[in-house]
């Protein structure tokens, strides 16, 4: 070699990674400060800091964010739970990110207990998700008539049946748990189709986004003081409040009350047993004493 050099515009630019943005709390949503936040996020932003990637958001709905990455207008999506239809139009890392499953939540009143109470029913579901799939599929097989209402978020699934448009609500269970109480719903028993979570890309594109996923994704997973796990633990852990049900704090304060009750008729019996010993060893004082006195007579 005569010579080498490198000019100032020669060094490598961050590689830009557009990443589709939709809104599923805690895993991956628009906060309402505007802000990218979620497991997925915190995951994503510690990978890209440490690729020196430079990660653009593009918002839109699950459907749209879905479109978006089969044309290639986005790079890399997040939260898409693997099945083989997917697979065959995305491509998926190695490490699952989550493990999910689908839970039913249900407007008070409308009696729906396990699966086949939704006989009848109308029930609220995601937009071209796997729980809609996954919710059809399962009610033929039982043989239920229910109305599939779809919506193109959780907000507006859990809304629909807050507001009486739909019985009965599906949603993953992340989401699920964090806002089924805000909405006036309940929890129920239905709880079907587990699944694993991964950050997907178009079909056999950025093999080098996929690597670098996992190879970060694992060694995250085996430090307990990860950002994965301190954001697992920012955004899942919640304060728990314990509400007794009202009969059971009843039942509850008749066995305290009997309990005292019991207490008391012990602390009075043994004051009488007591104070009758005290008779009954006077009597036999004086029955001695007596006894010694008819003896000395």
């Amino acid at each position: 070699l005569l010579f080498s050099w490198v000019s100032p515009g020669s060094e490598a630019l961050p590689r830009v990674v557009r990443v589709g943005l939709y809104q599923n709390e805690p895993k991956v949503f628009l906060s309402p400060q505007g802000v990218p936040s979620g497991i997925f996020i915190d995951v994503l932003e510690g990978i890209a800091a440490a690729e020196d990637w430079q990660v653009t958001y593009v918002p839109g709905t699950w459907a749209e964010c879905l479109d978006r990455l089969g044309r290639r207008e986005i790079d890399l999506m997040p939260d898409v739970a693997f099945t083989s239809d997917r697979e065959r139009i995305f491509s998926f890392h190695q490490e699952a990110v989550l493990s999910s499953w689908v839970q039913v939540y249900a407007r008070p009143g409308t009696g729906v207990k396990s699966l086949l109470d939704l006989q009848a029913k109308r029930v609220a579901v995601l937009a071209n998700s796997v729980q809609q799939t996954a919710f059809e599929q399962m009610a033929a097989g039982f043989g239920l008539r229910t109305t599939v209402l779809p919506f193109p978020d959780y907000q507006a699934v859990f809304a629909a049946a807050a507001k009486g448009e739909a019985d009965a609500a599906i949603a993953n269970n992340f989401y699920g748990a964090q806002n089924f109480r805000r909405h006036g719903l309940e929890d129920t028993a239905v709880v079907f189709h587990p699944s694993t979570l991964y950050f997907a890309v178009p079909k056999g594109a950025n093999p080098d986004l996929l690597a670098a996923i996992d190879h970060h994704l694992r060694a995250m997973k085996s430090d307990p003081h990860s950002p994965y796990y301190r954001s697992v633990k920012r955004w899942i852990s919640e304060e728990v409040h314990l509400r007794l049900p009202d009969w059971l704090r009843t039942m509850g304060m008749l066995v305290l009350g009997g309990l005292a009750l019991s207490l008391a008729g012990s602390f009075v019996l043994n004051r009488q047993v007591q104070a009758r010993t005290r008779d009954l060893k006077r009597s036999n004082d004086q029955l001695r004493i007596m006894d010694r006195t008819l003896r000395a007579t």
